[in-house]
């Protein structure tokens, strides 16, 4: 046989391809033809497993297999996605990394804390080979079951298509709902006192103008993550920008 170096190289590599290897999962290690696009397929799948879950329709397995998700009860093969309110996960990965941190990263929503700039918990969970499925949640807990395996505690916003078996699903926030939003308040008639509700989830920051656009100062109370009081030393109308 001649030098491998001495084949011609090409620079074009098409998926129906061959390679000459080795089959390691048969006895005395076989020498075997492989497809290109089976081990780039390979190569992408072991990646996967590192930072996505594999949905399985056995909770059993599920809760011994890493890189895992299930449902508690098992089966849910063909679920629509708008219609799942919770999913457990194995949080040791394929690489025996730890997943944990950053699904409660994903929960986390502390406005005191300025390195902590998530907005309002929106998730997306996603097919990572179809795009035409996908299921956006408000992520409201992340829960232990035992040991490594968590159940992710959701309320379905958005949606398209189905969880499928076997399928590997990548879960991270929700691009649109991670941009910074803005909420414009428009207090009609005159007064002292505004009470604003709104549904930015966290304690906005506040900058009020008055009808000709002047800025304007007062106190602010934050009653809650969806409501605020603003206060004035006397009653007009304008506008309260809250971001």
């Amino acid at each position: 046989m001649a030098r491998v170096s001495s084949y011609p190289i090409d620079n074009n590599p098409q998926k129906d391809d061959l390679l000459l290897g080795t089959d390691m999962d048969n006895a005395g290690g076989p020498t075997k033809n492989f497809l290109l696009g089976d081990i780039s397929a390979a190569a992408i799948s072991l990646y996967l497993a590192n930072n996505s879950w594999k949905f399985t329709t056995d909770a059993i397995d599920g809760a011994m297999r890493k890189s895992s998700m299930f449902f508690a009860a098992g089966g849910g093969d063909g679920t629509d996605w708008f219609n799942i309110r919770s999913i457990n996960v194995q949080t040791l990965m394929m690489n025996n990394s730890n997943s944990l941190p950053y699904l409660n990263y994903l929960l986390t929503d502390d406005p005191s804390d300025p390195k902590v700039k998530v907005q309002d918990n929106i998730i997306t969970i996603f097919d990572r080979n179809d795009l035409g499925s996908f299921g956006i949640f408000e992520l409201t807990g992340v829960t232990g079951v035992s040991n490594i395996i968590y159940q992710l505690q959701l309320i379905p916003l958005e949606s398209s298509g189905t969880i499928q078996d076997a399928h590997q699903y990548g879960i991270t926030l929700d691009p649109l709902n991670a941009q910074d939003k803005t909420i414009i308040f428009e207090q009609v008639t005159p007064d002292s006192t505004w009470t604003i509700n709104h549904q930015l989830k966290k304690f906005p920051s506040v900058t009020v103008v008055d009808s000709a656009n002047t800025v304007v100062q007062g106190s602010v109370l934050y009653k809650s993550q969806t409501q605020i009081t603003l206060t004035f030393s006397a009653a007009f109308s304008g506008k309260a920008y809250l971001n």
